[in-house]
C-alpha cells in the first residue's frame, strides 16, 4: 500500500492548524473578555473636590485596612442614611439623595469606593467593608442612634449584602441591584458555545480569577433572608425588572418588604422620571421604618 507524501503533510497541517486556530480562537476572546472585565473592576475615580455647604470631609478606616475619603453631615433627629452609588462610585455620586434626606433632618455619610486608592471593585461584595466602615464611623457621632442604608446598583448590591452581616443596620433601600452577579452575568440568553455563551464564560472566568470571589458567591438574593424582618424597599425601573428579578428579591425580602417599580424607567432613571414620588417612596418608607 503506498501513502502519497502529499497526503501525510496535508494531514499533518491539519493536526496543527486546528488547534493552533482554537487556541488563536480563545486567546482573541480572553483579550476581549480582559479588556472589558478591567474596565469593571478598575472604573476611573472622579470626585469632587469641593465640599458641599454643611459637609465635612472625613476619613473611614475599613476593616480591610483601608483609608477612603468621605462626607459627613450629622443629624438632626438622631438618624443617618449610608449613601452607596453604583459602580466607580465616590463620595458625590449620591449627593442629590444626600441633600434631599439632609433637608429632612438626616444624617448623610457618603463614601469614596476602594478603587479610588487602588484597589479593584468587586461589584458589591467586598464593599461591603466600606459599608461596615461607614456604619462604625456613624454609631461613634453624637447624637446618631438609628442607621438605614440607601444603595444603588452595585451599593445597592453591598447594601443588603452588608446589611445582612450588620444588625445595626435598622432598614434597607436598594435601587436596581442585581438579584445575584451569575445571573446578571449571564442574563443574556445564549446557546452553548456560541459566541454569547463564549464571551460569558470567559467573563466570569476572569472575575473570579483577578478577584478570587466566584460570581455565584456574591448573591443579595440569598443573603436577604438574614435582613427579614427589619424593613427594605426595593426601587427597580419597569425596564429592568426581568433582569434584576426584582419580584423575587421582593418576595426574599420577607413580610416587612416593600417594592416601587417606576413606570417607564431604566436603570437608574427612578428619579428623574419621576422626582417628587421618588423623595416621597424615600421618605415615607424612612419614616415608618426608624422610628
Amino acid at each position: 500500500m503506498r501513502i502519497h507524501l502529499s497526503t501525510l503533510n496535508w494531514k499533518r497541517f491539519l493536526l496543527l492548524f486546528i488547534p493552533g486556530l482554537v487556541a488563536a480562537w480563545i486567546l482573541i476572546i480572553a483579550i476581549v473578555c480582559t479588556v472589558y472585565v478591567q474596565l469593571l473592576l478598575n472604573p476611573p475615580c472622579t470626585q469632587s473636590i469641593e465640599v458641599p455647604a454643611g459637609f465635612a470631609n472625613v476619613v473611614l478606616e475599613t476593616p480591610d485596612g483601608l483609608s477612603l475619603s468621605g462626607w459627613w453631615l450629622p443629624p438632626r433627629n438622631g438618624k443617618v442614611v449610608l449613601l452607596l452609588g453604583g459602580l466607580g462610585a465616590t463620595r458625590d455620586s449620591m449627593l442629590p439623595e444626600a441633600r434631599f434626606l439632609t433637608e429632612q433632618g438626616y444624617g448623610a455619610l457618603s463614601i469614596d469606593y476602594r478603587h479610588c486608592v487602588g484597589k479593584i471593585s468587586t461589584l458589591g461584595y467586598r464593599e461591603v467593608n466600606e459599608l461596615k466602615a461607614m456604619t462604625s464611623f456613624a454609631l461613634q457621632q453624637q447624637g446618631v442612634n438609628q442607621l438605614a442604608v440607601l444603595g444603588f446598583s452595585v451599593g445597592g448590591t453591598a447594601g443588603i449584602l452588608g446589611a445582612a452581616q450588620i444588625p445595626e443596620i435598622q432598614a434597607v433601600i436598594a435601587e436596581g441591584n442585581y438579584a445575584n452577579l451569575y445571573d446578571e452575568m449571564t442574563s443574556v440568553q445564549a446557546s452553548p458555545f456560541s459566541l454569547d455563551w463564549q464571551i460569558q464564560q470567559m467573563v466570569i472566568l476572569e472575575y473570579w480569577l483577578f478577584t478570587g470571589i466566584h460570581p455565584k458567591e456574591v448573591s443579595p438574593l440569598d443573603a436577604l433572608a438574614a435582613i427579614s424582618p427589619r424593613p427594605i424597599l426595593f426601587i427597580h425601573g419597569e425596564r429592568e425588572l426581568r433582569r434584576t428579578r426584582g419580584l423575587e428579591q421582593f418576595e426574599a425580602g420577607g413580610k416587612n418588604a416593600q417594592l416601587w417599580v417606576v413606570a417607564d424607567s431604566g436603570h437608574g432613571e427612578y428619579r428623574q422620571v419621576n422626582p417628587s414620588q421618588y423623595e416621597q417612596q424615600i421618605m415615607q418608607f424612612l419614616v415608618h421604618s426608624l422610628d
